[in-house]
């Protein structure tokens, strides 16, 4: 509703950035819209799928791991994560694990152990005994953490608490609840490997891309440089979208989260990513994260699909609803990938909020998506 209380339709938002939105040259445009969407598939499911399967019939790409081992590697990528271990077993892992891993306490004659990177758990977990000045275990918050129905769920930064268990492996008896049981010896790809095979396809999958958008991408990028005070505040403000975004899309995953009665984690996704970075593969998957794919993203979900469809409703909606989609592969449910995916479709709406507000310039929205993924890499890798 305006200042004179007139109802406001979806579309006057856009009014005019319609109205000013230059004519460009069109005649064959609708097809190779069409075709990078072609090579987008065929690339990122079709061939990725090949050579997903080709990389796994090379023992040299692949790693096996005992259940021991599938415990520390879990924690090792997990900032959530816990698991319990006795003495002998801790002992003969402790220094392979020794960058990635740590025993923050023993309770019962088992380790605690924790993601290096968590340090938040001190004041949830432990307390200093006033009499003797010594550090002792929080019994009591242990137990809950532990039981069937807990009320500690959470670090505290909000990150869900996952705990690992063997199927195998022996545990303190006060272990009760919900648990991520680990079955070994596992044979997987290698998480170099993974992130190579990503940044592979995103290598194969630009130049087809810029080939077929060529026209556009030269004329966006000429507007851009054109008015280059405008395109940085354009971004600033882009991104204060997404902050706003990841804040709506928060409080909608809490929401979820709440009916269906599971934690807020991260999604298959995001989980590789962040193994990724925490490993050799870091320099090819923040290659591929910062830089590779926002431009293939953007001119894909924003540019193709945009330039496919009419209506900048409907295929707002259409893209961040693909958007969503295909970053939520792989999640063991549909709850599982509303309440941890739930942010992918709201930042898809976003990206394409801001494409429409900058007259469907592409050039916003990618360096939006840089400096959103940018940010956000480096709070993985130095901050949480």
């Amino acid at each position: 509703m305006n200042n004179n209380n007139e109802i406001i339709k979806f579309e006057d938002l856009f009014k005019e950035e319609i109205k000013q939105r230059k004519v460009r040259q069109n005649p064959e445009h609708k097809k190779n819209y069409g075709y990078a969407l072609i090579v987008y598939i065929l690339i990122m499911y079709v061939l990725a799928s090949v050579l997903f399967l080709a990389a796994s019939e090379i023992p040299a790409l692949k790693v096996t791991y005992n259940e021991t081992e599938l415990i520390f590697e879990n924690i090792s990528s997990d900032l959530g994560g816990i698991a319990f271990m006795d003495d002998e077993t801790f002992e003969l892992y402790k220094d392979q694990y020794a960058g990635a891993v740590k025993s923050v306490a023993i309770y019962e004659g088992f380790h605690i152990l924790l993601n290096k990177q968590n340090d938040y758990y001190e004041g949830l977990l432990l307390i200093t005994d006033p009499d003797t000045e010594l550090i002792k275990i929080k019994e009591a918050a242990l137990i809950n953490m532990l039981s069937i129905t807990p009320t500690i769920k959470q670090w505290a930064t909000g990150i869900p608490i996952r705990i690992y268990e063997g199927s195998t492996q022996e545990t303190p008896e006060m272990l009760l609840g919900k648990t991520i049981l680990l079955t070994g010896p596992v044979t997987e790809l290698k998480t170099f490997t993974l992130a190579l095979l990503n940044f592979a396809i995103y290598i194969l999958l630009l130049p087809g891309i810029l080939y077929l958008l060529k026209m556009d991408i030269e004329y966006d990028f000429k507007e851009s440089k054109e008015q280059k005070g405008q395109f940085f505040i354009a971004v600033i403000i882009g991104y204060l979208y997404i902050m706003l975004g990841n804040i709506a899309s928060g409080y909608l995953s809490s929401f979820l989260s709440s009916i269906f009665g599971l934690a807020p984690g991260e999604t298959v996704n995001q989980e590789v990513i962040v193994s990724a970075l925490r490993s050799d593969g870091m320099i090819l998957m923040m290659i591929s994260a910062v830089i590779l794919g926002p431009i293939v993203e953007e001119l894909i979900f924003r540019k193709a699909i945009f330039g496919l469809i009419k209506s900048d409703k409907t295929a707002l909606f259409v893209s961040a609803f693909v958007f969503g989609l295909i970053h939520l592969v792989g999640e063991a449910s549909i709850a599982e990938a509303l309440v941890n995916g739930i942010s992918y479709f709201v930042m898809g709406f976003v990206f394409g909020y801001i494409y429409i507000k900058n007259n469907r310039n592409i050039m916003v929205p990618i360096a939006v998506h840089i400096l959103s993924n940018l940010i956000s890499i480096v709070v993985i890798l130095f901050i949480l």
